[in-house]
């Protein structure tokens, strides 16, 4: 048996016209493919095919988080001839309807839309939901209801919610609960999916102008005073969303935020897969109602005027990312079993001329198994916790200090694309194509769409009026190994110098600053002098990819030219090269790091 199904039979005894009308609550993900008669949309060999004729076809549909599809079967192939993409993230409401052939969309009882007509003389439904894989994601379905006519808006907004009698007039079968793929062991533990809290504000959700997507593994309580922070803007309430993405957290998120009401709209989504770094803010963005996208860590506390400062300086700028992470400031807002004795003297030294802060500290038990907060909500509002403050990240201080705002100079700009605080303009974010969802893991997909919008012509500015406290907290000993590898799939996705050169930094060749000016000088000797260093520009690529694939090795570059493939002959032409360039006076950066390449 293929997915969720009453069975794979076609229900001959009804055609062209009916209604099939389910509730639904995805859990993963399902191919959406283009609207179409004549391409296929898959051809699998499928453990019982429908004998029909190809005058005749069949329905089944797919319903994942961000949409559905509704197909047409024929024998082993399947046509999409219906595809509506959007978010769902809650149980909601699917009817189908079919008139003469033609499928008509009801969500919630909503029109949607309209698809193709069938191009067969039967069209027939069947007890298929979902089926093969890629196209049909896990999760679950109630109540799958088929009648044997076209039900009108009116009725299927009127019957939905409502207990079906015995006898109803054109009621062909109803079928109760059912669980989707994979899950099946798991048909009596219902995914909670999406949760918006109803508030003062919600009968207003029309008018968000601003929507904060923050995703979240594993960092309760650090989430739930980023929350608290966002409770204390100047910014009107009415008019923002908080979109929380819990990446099936393993902690007390769920236990202590599915009850969570804040004065703004605050939409809770509960994923039970962990979908990775990009899918997660790619479900954000598909829920937000703003024009204003937020992108902020869960461990992030803003200030009152977070908010505010975000989207007032949208309003005067269309094509500029605003990105705030740079000027963050480090804070312990509580102690980790997993913290060693270096923090602990740490935390002891910055609360020890604070009372309250440095008695909590001292009522800490260090057998404690959970986070052991050292502040409170009262702290985040009355802004008390710059006491806990430590020194900000160097390399954040590197680009703030050497570079003005607008980062001119800086052959990097999009580094600043940082999701821990950066907003932009949705519309923009959409031209882009959103993030990259082959990034799973740590790293890298930030700078990635960093870069395409980049490349796009938007502009980027870094700004200290968007201060905030980054919460200390554990880091896992993969985060290397991953960033590894989530850099060698940038530079595989783009290859481009000012992407293959990052490696100089991560491989130790050169600090950020250096490595900004050796991208400056190479630019300028490919721009003023390309002829005549026409085949050392291939072997400055070679290197640097070089380097990049020998990253996942090992940090210590050893031999890079060997594992170049540069025997003595290539050698000494790039070390030919080294001397010319070296003659014109004006590249000491680009000479340095390649006589160290000759010497590694």
């Amino acid at each position: 048996m293929l997915g969720n199904k009453k069975d794979d039979r076609l229900l001959k005894d009804i055609k062209n016209s009916f209604t099939v009308e389910f509730w639904s609550n995805p859990e993963s993900i399902h191919q959406i493919d283009e609207q179409s008669q004549n391409e296929l949309a898959i051809n699998k060999d499928y453990d019982r095919p429908w004998q029909i004729n190809y005058s005749e076809a069949g329905i089944c549909f797919a319903v994942g988080l961000y949409g559905i599809t509704v197909y047409e079967k024929i024998a082993d192939n399947l046509y999409t001839v219906l595809e509506y993409e959007t978010s769902f993230q809650d149980l909601f409401h699917v009817a189908v309807v079919y008139s003469d052939k033609r499928p008509y969309l009801f969500v919630n009882g909503d029109y949607i839309k309209k698809g193709e007509r069938s191009k067969y003389d039967y069209v027939y439904p069947s007890g298929i939901i979902c089926g093969a894989p890629e196209h049909f994601p896990n999760g679950g379905i109630e109540e799958l209801r088929i009648w044997d006519y076209n039900r009108t808006v009116a009725q299927i907004a009127a019957y939905m919610n409502r207990k079906l009698e015995e006898g109803e007039e054109g009621l062909y079968g109803v079928w109760s609960t059912h669980t989707i793929g994979e899950t099946a062991a798991r048909e009596n533990s219902w995914p909670q999916r999406k949760e918006e809290r109803p508030n003062q504000n919600q009968k207003n959700s029309k008018n968000i102008e601003v929507s904060i997507i923050i995703p979240s593994y594993n960092k309760y309580p650090l989430n739930l005073f980023t929350l608290y922070s966002l409770e204390n803007q100047t910014f009107d309430a009415s008019k923002m969303e908080v979109i929380f993405i819990d990446d099936a957290s393993t902690d007390q998120t769920d236990k202590k935020l599915k009850d969570y009401n804040p004065p703004y709209h605050f939409t809770y989504i509960h994923s039970k897969k962990n979908l990775g770094r990009a899918k997660v803010r790619n479900l954000g963005i598909k829920s937000s109602k703003g024009k204003i996208l937020i992108f902020l860590d869960a461990e992030m506390i803003t200030l009152p005027d977070f908010v505010e400062n975000h989207y007032q300086f949208h309003q005067s700028n269309k094509n500029v990312i605003l990105s705030g992470a740079m000027y963050s400031k480090y804070v312990f807002s509580c102690i980790f079993p997993e913290f060693d004795s270096k923090k602990l003297n740490k935390i002891a030294e910055i609360t020890e001329n604070n009372q309250k802060f440095n008695n909590r500290f001292q009522s800490y038990n260090q057998s404690a198994s959970t986070p052991y907060p050292l502040i409170d909500k009262s702290d985040i509002i009355n802004n008390t916790i710059g006491d806990l403050t430590v020194k900000s990240s160097s390399w954040f201080r590197t680009i703030t200090r050497n570079f003005d705002e607008d980062l001119a100079g800086f052959q990097f700009p999009w580094m600043a694309f940082l999701t821990g605080n950066v907003s932009l303009r949705k519309e923009l974010i959409e031209q882009a194509g959103l993030f990259d969802e082959q990034f799973v893991k740590y790293g890298y997909e930030d700078w990635e769409l960093g870069f395409r919008l980049y490349k796009m012509g938007a502009k980027y500015i870094v700004s200290s009026d968007l201060m905030t406290y980054h919460q200390e907290h554990p880091v896992g000993e993969s985060k290397w190994k991953e960033a590894v590898g989530n850099f060698n799939l940038f530079t595989s996705k783009h290859h481009d110098v000012e992407v293959l050169i990052l490696g100089l930094e991560l491989a130790d060749f050169a600090d950020l600053l250096t490595m900004n000016k050796i991208l400056i000088e190479y630019k300028h000797l490919v721009e003023n002098y390309s002829d005549r260093f026409k085949l050392f520009q291939k072997k400055f690529i070679a290197i640097l990819e070089t380097i990049a694939l020998l990253l996942q090795v090992d940090i210590r570059h050893f031999n890079v030219l060997g594992a170049t493939g540069f025997g003595s002959i290539k050698r000494k032409r790039l070390q030919a090269d080294i001397e010319n360039i070296k003659e014109l006076n004006k590249y000491n950066h680009l000479a340095g790091f390649l006589d160290k390449v000759m010497n590694s």
